[in-house]
């Protein structure tokens, strides 16, 4: 006999007014999309950036703006909850259908306590009152893993994970049959990304949750799901249990998903040419201290809160999570040596808040230094007033991993990209400068003639961060300083664009230094890969032997927590 579904989407189609709201076609966003999930079932909704996946959820929930049309069923409980709309659907929104934000970051209210925002969803939906929702909420921090006390801290007391674990409590609150998840782990890193995995596993199977994931990472499918459905251009092309996915894939396009995922098993020794290449950068003994008062001076920190200073007390965080704190010494870096030659692109990796940022911010200028060196160029740029250091702007430029706050809201796409060729007066006449920004902008995967006049709003997160990348190689700059640069790209454009700059080093001769917390992606485009921890290098090598012959075991931490493609691996695990 057939389970009854916790959720089940029937012919769902949503469309989307024309954006000149001037007559035109509605945009068919969604198609024919159909969708049953099984109470504790854990599915992943797979796909790239515009595909219709986070659009099939949030109509789910009822919250498309008014510029969309849906049609279609979605039954929760028995009951069609968007058969009349905003009146039908709101008795059940996070009562017995809620939802996980993508970005933990602005998924909370700045100025209001984590405990106070849960305890709002109680008592609106009338759950809970008072001292009881006080309790409630103290539970419900428990649950998933954080202590009790996290109910009278801040959002920014809490480090990223932690913020995820809160807004996961925060879903919870109402005792939903149904958690629609979107992107839960984008930004986190891999050993927090592995822990919020987890959880969900774990809530699934304890509360009986019927689970949807949204997300364009395979490896986190396997890690989390049973089953999954991808999608392209608004519809369901494939669906099936993660494992037949994986060793049979039916669709091209699934293939292609796969075979654009870099996997850790596909990493092989390399042969590097004879012949030594001049340093970039030289960076040596370098250290960065944020705060010249003595500890003992400073104010004391709002209780609950996480020193930055002293490592957290036990059960600060959840088991197992790392802390985003200084070295005991104040240093958030402390004599960090690294080199990056001609041609060659070396990825920094570690946890959030091990220093790997700060290090860029040091190189770039942006951070003052406590004592080392920096050579650029063979010019030592440490103590460089903003006049000395303008000459090198042009050659050295940074990616930045949000492109939420890298771009200016106020600007057009072509015109941030042409900024920059304006400030260094590069480009020659307008008409040459639109033709460069053209032609970057098709090297990073976007229609200049599509997209160059839209404003950042009306792109989606992918685009924003690939229209961040072309601002900073519209330069084409001899020293790359790339932090996160493809995180929140699907598998595919995040190949594209690591290809661009496996390009530009090799035939322009491009120092790259990267930031990011994925070894896999690391280990296939890597020439050296760098392992921080705690303001500290704890190690460094080539990609195979880091991958294979790891020395140090927090080495082995970070190769345990990235989820491998192959879900057989982790039952295994």
């Amino acid at each position: 006999m057939k389970t009854p579904a916790a959720l089940e989407i029937i012919d769902l189609n949503v469309w989307f007014d024309p954006r000149d709201q001037r007559g035109g076609e509605s945009v068919h966003t969604v198609r024919d999309l159909t969708l049953r999930v099984a109470p504790g079932e854990r599915i992943g909704l797979v796909g790239e950036s515009g595909c219709g996946k986070t659009t099939t959820i949030l109509a789910a929930m009822g919250l498309l703006p008014s510029s969309a049309t849906v049609g279609g069923e979605v039954w929760v409980g028995g009951t069609n909850i968007i058969e009349r709309g905003e009146d039908s659907i709101r008795s059940h929104r996070w009562t017995d259908i809620a939802m996980v934000f993508q970005g933990a970051m602005s998924a909370f209210n700045p100025v209001k306590t984590v405990g106070w925002q849960i305890r709002e969803a109680l008592e609106v939906h009338g759950v809970a009152h008072g001292k009881q929702a006080v309790a409630r909420s103290r539970e419900l921090l428990e649950l998933v893993g954080l202590p009790p006390s996290s109910d009278a801290r801040y959002p920014h007391q809490l480090s990223g994970g932690m913020k995820q674990r809160a807004v996961i409590a925060m879903a919870l609150a109402c005792d939903p049959k149904v958690l629609l998840a979107d992107e839960p782990t984008t930004a986190l890193d891999v050993v927090v990304q592995d822990q919020v995995l987890q959880l969900l596993v774990r809530l699934s199977s304890e509360l009986g949750l019927a689970l949807v994931l949204v997300t364009h990472d395979l490896g986190v499918v396997a890690r989390a799901c049973t089953r999954a459905a991808v999608m392209r251009g608004g519809e369901i092309v494939e669906e099936d249990t993660v494992e037949h996915l994986y060793h049979q894939p039916a669709h091209p396009y699934t293939r292609q998903l796969f075979e654009a995922t870099p996997n850790l098993a596909d990493v092989r020794p390399v042969a590097h040419p004879h012949g030594q290449s001049s340093n970039l950068l030289e960076v040596t003994d370098l250290s960065v201290a944020y705060g010249d008062r003595p500890r003992s001076r400073r104010r004391r920190l709002i209780p609950g809160a996480i020193s930055r200073g002293t490592p957290a007390p036990a059960g600060a965080g959840a088991p197992g999570e790392e802390q985003s704190v200084e070295l005991g010494d104040g240093h958030a870096v402390a004599n960090v040596s690294l080199q990056v030659a001609e041609g060659e692109l070396v990825a920094l990796v570690g946890q959030s808040g091990c220093g790997k940022t700060t290090t860029l911010q040091a190189i770039l200028g942006m951070q003052p230094v406590q004592s080392g060196s920096i050579r650029i160029d063979d010019v030592e740029i440490t103590g460089l007033n903003s006049r000395a250091w303008r000459p090198l702007r042009r050659n050295v430029q940074m990616i930045y991993q949000d492109p939420y706050e890298a771009l200016d809201g106020r600007l057009r796409v072509e015109d941030t990209v042409m900024e920059p060729l304006i400030v260094h007066g590069i480009g020659g006449s307008r008409r040459d400068r639109r033709a460069l920004v053209a032609e970057t902008l098709r090297d990073v995967g976007l229609d200049p003639h599509l997209l160059a006049g839209r404003y950042p709003h009306e792109l989606s997160g992918g685009q924003r961060q690939r229209v961040a990348i072309a601002a900073s190689l519209v330069l084409r700059p001899r020293l790359l300083l790339a932090d996160e640069p493809v995180s929140m790209l699907d598998v595919s454009v995040r190949t594209g664009v690591l290809e661009l700059l496996d390009r530009l080093r090799r035939e322009h001769r491009v120092g790259i230094l990267m930031i990011t917390h994925d070894l896999s992606t690391a280990a296939a485009h890597a020439d050296r890969i760098i392992v921080m921890r705690s303001g500290r290098i704890v190690e460094a090598g080539e990609p195979w032997q880091i991958v294979n012959e790891p020395a140090e075991p927090y080495t082995k931490k970070l190769l345990d927590s990235v989820p491998s493609l192959d879900p057989q691996h982790h039952r295994a695990s």
